[in-house]
């Protein structure tokens, strides 16, 4: 493991407070009818000073994307019910996108594999992980490398989600896609958190 990538897993483990869950989000089926949802854990910031240089903002930024993921990963799998988590760990249409994806495994509709929309709470197990393959820092809001731009693979083969008839939903042909994530500083809280995802078009 390289240097660059020890340091951000270790951002990744000062910044959650609490462990990712070990359920895959399905029905125990030894509860009770009546008992309570899970809580959705609460995602804790990437914060600090300004980023010295470069490096440092590209570190923070990359630790900021894989702490939304890990987000996406917890809100889903409690049953997208509760996205309040994504507001310490995103902001303007990343926040945007990933609340409806949150709202569309609580409520739908989801097509199933064979086509059927499905209304009502799917299931979801697994992660999307992304692999960035660049970045670069630029001037934002007065503070020099205070946005990172980060393009890379983002990988949804690990996620898999069932609608509410029990049926494993549509996947797409091609769960591998360019993107390209952008970053950026907030001065006033001293936060990193997620701006955008920009789809690039193309599978990787």
């Amino acid at each position: 493991m390289s240097i660059k990538r020890i340091a951000i897993a270790g951002i990744i483990a000062a910044a959650l407070t609490l462990t990712a869950c070990t359920g895959t989000g399905n029905p125990n089926p030894t509860a009770s009818p009546t008992e309570s949802p899970t809580p959705t854990p609460s995602a804790t910031s990437i914060t600090g000073e300004a980023p010295a240089d470069e490096s440092e903002a590209i570190d923070q930024a990359e630790a900021t994307i894989e702490l939304l993921l890990d987000t996406q990963t917890r809100v889903t799998e409690a049953g997208g019910t509760d996205t309040a988590a994504y507001e310490s760990v995103a902001t303007g249409n990343a926040l945007r996108t990933y609340v409806a994806d949150a709202e569309g495994i609580a409520n739908g509709p989801t097509l199933n594999e064979d086509g059927e929309s499905i209304d009502g709470r799917s299931t979801v197990e697994g992660s999307v992980v992304f692999e960035p393959e660049t970045a670069y820092g630029q001037e934002f809001d007065g503070i020099a490398n205070g946005l990172v731009i980060v393009p890379g693979c983002l990988d949804g083969s690990g996620r898999k989600i069932t609608t509410a008839d029990g049926k494993p939903a549509m996947q797409n042909p091609n769960p591998r896609n360019e993107v390209e994530f952008h970053v950026v500083y907030n001065a006033d809280t001293k936060t990193w958190l997620v701006d955008d995802r920009i789809s690039l078009g193309t599978t990787c």
